[in-house]
């Protein structure tokens, strides 16, 4: 369980090897993390009580720094629902009318994210669909030729280009927003099927079973809808391969044989013969408002125009495993405790001085229910979109030692690489691309809000290349904590990590958009970026 650290047993510890303005920087980082990720604020949950003192600490912090708000406050209201699913709720799968009843959690996760006390499903064909995309610059179309409405479409998780490697397929190993859980949900809805199954394999997904088990069994959250949006899912899941492979064991496939069909030239979506899906799911569904929490530091000279900075708030919360005397909080220490504690820092400097440009601080909800939070702020946006300048997002920032590079997440993708690799090169210090980029880590945190409204943003961390252990430590701090502590009770703080890389990336950020801020560039995304031709039409 969490240790929150002593004050005074940290000005001890610092003052012994530390100048005066390290005391201050250092308190600021390791409090606020360890506050944040404390057993007290119980996992950030939106709609909990942990969920308002995150939300009733982020604005302290910014009041104290002396920030301004948008409008009259803070607080900037999000309409948000939490969907509970009951125990009597049942996923089935029957086999020429051999029923049988999956294991929520060892064997399937599922839910709805329609707001109503009961989803019914009988008797629905299992429709296999390849990868579920519907790609058309890409001229990909899994759905082609095949009606699914009231039907449960089987779906691969990432995309065609993942499998193959060819760079000539999607964007070869470099998972595409296709790849994405959230869109291919939301592809079955407009396709008008009842019911999804993602089918997980952790080499495509990124992470193990664990994660999924823990980030979507218990409250399902969501935005609440608008009368136009596209009608959800009565069922959205994900089942174990292994639990896939054994009820395929009477059709004739398997998750490798319906993989080389999927990549097939000739690929047409099929019903899978004799297999059809039951459920039951009971709710209990509660509105509620959560927050995202803003604050601006007013530009003396060009207010109108604003440097973003954004990191999420929320986590998992507290979950009931039924075993009793085990750490059911899902602390988030590193996700994202770390990412709000830089902004906050951020906040903090920039209270201090004065820049020709405004300066934007958000910390956002619902980004663990996906992206949601960062998604309501993008599409109702109090400041015109196309007057923020650039943005630089938080998220996960890992506790490392110093780097010899910073990794860039979706490296090639604006200008904002030639700013950074300009404030590294006078460290003797260099880019390095997103070591991982099959795991679509551009696609999984809340800048792409911003981005595919055409505002530049960068996605930068740590780096991959430590300056004691070098490449392979760096691999195996990152590897450890994927396995193990991701989206688990275990992502805690400790009072001996090492922030020193977690300041190092404060100091390279501050230092380049302090630059940007009182300057008159727009930096833009690249020319044959997917985003370029949406900037450039928003800012005519």
């Amino acid at each position: 369980m969490k240790r929150i650290i002593s004050i005074s047993f940290l000005l001890i510890l610092i003052v012994s090897c530390s100048s005066d303005s390290e005391i201050d920087k250092r308190l600021t980082l390791q409090e606020s993390i360890a506050t944040l990720a404390s057993d007290e604020f119980e996992g950030r949950a939106p709609g909990t009580e942990g969920g308002k003192l995150t939300k009733n600490f982020i604005s302290k912090a910014f009041n104290d720094n002396g920030l301004e708000t948008i409008n009259t406050s803070y607080f900037l209201e999000v309409p948000a629902v939490d969907i509970k699913q009951k125990p009597n709720s049942f996923f089935s799968i029957s086999f020429r009318n051999v029923d049988e009843k999956l294991d929520p959690g060892k064997d399937v996760v599922f839910w709805t994210k329609r707001t109503s006390d009961y989803e019914k499903i009988r008797s629905s064909e299992l429709v296999f669909v390849g990868y579920g995309i519907v790609a058309p610059e890409y001229n990909w179309n899994d759905y082609d030729g095949i009606d699914v409405k009231g039907k449960t479409v089987v779906m691969l998780i990432n995309d065609p280009g993942f499998a193959t490697g060819s760079p000539r397929l999607f964007n070869g190993r470099s998972m595409t927003y296709y790849g994405r859980w959230t869109y291919k949900f939301e592809e079955a809805a407009r396709q008008g099927a009842a019911a999804a199954i993602i089918i997980h394999d952790e080499e495509p997904a990124s992470y193990p079973w664990s994660v999924v088990e823990s980030s979507w069994s218990g409250s399902q959250l969501s935005l609440q809808r608008n009368a136009d949006d596209v009608l959800p899912l009565q069922l959205e899941s994900w089942m174990h391969k292994d639990t896939l492979n054994r009820l395929m064991q009477y059709t004739g496939f398997n998750l490798d044989s319906l993989e080389e069909i999927a990549l097939s030239k000739t690929f047409e979506p099929f019903i899978i013969r004799g297999l059809e899906l039951n459920s039951d799911i009971y709710n209990s569904v509660n509105y509620f408002k959560s927050h995202n929490i803003a604050a601006v530091k007013k530009g003396s000279i060009k207010p109108d125009e604003y440097i973003l900075f954004t990191a999420h708030w929320d986590h998992i919360g507290i979950k009931d495993d039924g075993l009793g005397d085990n750490d059911n909080i899902y602390n988030g220490a590193v996700d994202n405790a770390t990412g709000v504690a830089v902004v906050l820092e951020l906040s903090k400097r920039f209270a201090k001085i004065n820049t020709d440009r405004s300066i934007l601080f958000l910390a956002v909800t619902l980004e663990e229910s996906g992206l949601l939070g960062s998604e309501y702020f993008a599409s109702n946006s109090p400041i015109p979109l196309k007057n923020i300048v650039a943005g630089f997002n938080f998220d996960a920032v890992f506790p490392s030692g110093k780097s010899n590079d910073m990794v860039v997440i979706g490296y090639g993708a604006s200008e904002l690489e030639d700013l950074l690799e300009e404030e590294l090169i006078k460290n003797n210090r260099y880019i390095n691309p997103d070591p991982s980029p099959e795991k679509g880590f551009f696609y999984r945190s809340d800048h792409i809000s911003f981005a595919k409204r055409g505002v530049p943003m960068l996605y930068s961390n740590n780096g991959s290349d430590l300056e004691v252990g070098g490449r392979a430590a760096a691999f195996n701090l990152s590897y450890d904590y994927t396995l193990n502590d991701y989206h688990q009770p275990s992502d805690e703080y400790s009072d001996d990590w090492d922030m020193t890389g977690i300041e190092q990336t404060i100091d390279t950020i501050f230092n380049v958009s302090l630059n940007l801020a009182n300057s008159d560039m727009w930096p833009n995304w690249y020319e044959d970026n997917e985003f370029r031709s949406i900037r450039d039409k928003q800012r005519e």
